[in-house]
């Protein structure tokens, strides 16, 4: 589990992302909206662990 709050907030935030989305029950537009935000936190959790420390973590 990543150590880092930023990135476990973040994580965890993609996690719910992607059971709504597999609920399919959302809205289509809701659907893109929650897709643009994962996509966006993706980016962000790859550029913190790129500027990382170089500690090595393991993601379940």
């Amino acid at each position: 589990m990543p150590k880092d709050p930023d990135i476990r907030r973040r994580m965890d935030r993609v996690e719910e992302i992607i059971d709504r989305l597999d609920a399919d029950e959302v809205s289509l537009e809701d659907g893109y909206d929650l897709y643009d935000e994962g996509q966006e936190l993706l980016a962000e959790i790859r550029e913190l662990l790129h500027d990382g420390d170089g500690e090595v973590i393991e993601i379940e």
